[in-house]
């Protein structure tokens, strides 16, 4: 009894250690994203081997068929799209963070299921998903409208891109398409979202082992 108390209180001590970390992490990350550059790494075409005339006025770090646009002084709307992708993430792990805290607590008083353990695992599922689903079509967005701001030269991916006969000797950036189906299939992230599933389906079983609970105690 005595380990299983020990172990309790080393995994709430790991938790809150975490959770600062988180929040310290994202005051740094918060500061970083509305001071410093943005920088936004898209396609570009056709693929040149010299330094691309894209138009605008943004500094470039041209790599094979990629260019890294430096915004040096992007929009605050711009920031917001670059800061919630990473915030969100950072909000999944500190809400895991304060569930097995409380979850750990209740399980040392004797209280295995209840439905804080049903409603905390469904709630970090769906934002597993969300976040895994939701976080790369907002950096996209963030791209696309950081280059608008810029006045880059940007082709629609969409739009029949290497079949065009005349790009009037100029290069274009290609953002990836916003909320596409093939965006959402190639940048996804499946691995986080197999995550938040799996935490759906063990709220399912909480949900079950707590009226299962509820029943045994009133048999007694």
């Amino acid at each position: 009894m005595s380990n299983t108390r020990a172990i309790g209180r080393a995994t709430q001590v790991l938790a809150v250690v975490l959770g600062a970390l988180v929040i310290a992490g994202g005051i740094l990350f918060t500061t970083l994203r509305a001071t410093e550059s943005l920088m936004f790494t898209v396609n570009i075409a056709p693929p040149r081997d010299r330094v691309p005339r894209i138009g605008g006025d943004a500094d470039l770090e041209a790599f094979y068929r990629t260019v890294t646009i430096i915004d040096e002084d992007a929009s605050g709307w711009v920031r917001l799209l670059a800061w919630i992708p990473n915030a969100a993430m950072g909000l999944l792990i500190l809400a895991g963070c304060v569930f097995v805290f409380v979850q750990t607590r209740r399980m040392l008083h004797g209280t295995m299921f209840g439905r804080f353990t049903t409603v905390g695992l469904a709630v970090l599922g769906v934002l597993a998903v969300a976040v895994a689903v939701l976080a790369p079509i907002v950096d996209a967005q963030a791209t696309v409208v950081a280059l608008a701001d810029l006045g880059v030269n940007v082709l629609d991916p969409r739009s029949g891109l290497y079949d065009s006969p005349d790009l009037a000797g100029a290069d274009y950036v290609v953002p990836a398409p916003v909320g596409s189906p093939r965006q959402l299939l190639a940048q996804t992230n499946w691995l986080l979202a197999g995550v938040g599933g799996i935490l759906v389906l063990l709220a399912v079983a909480a949900g079950r082992g707590e009226r299962m609970q509820r029943d045994s105690e009133g048999l007694v």
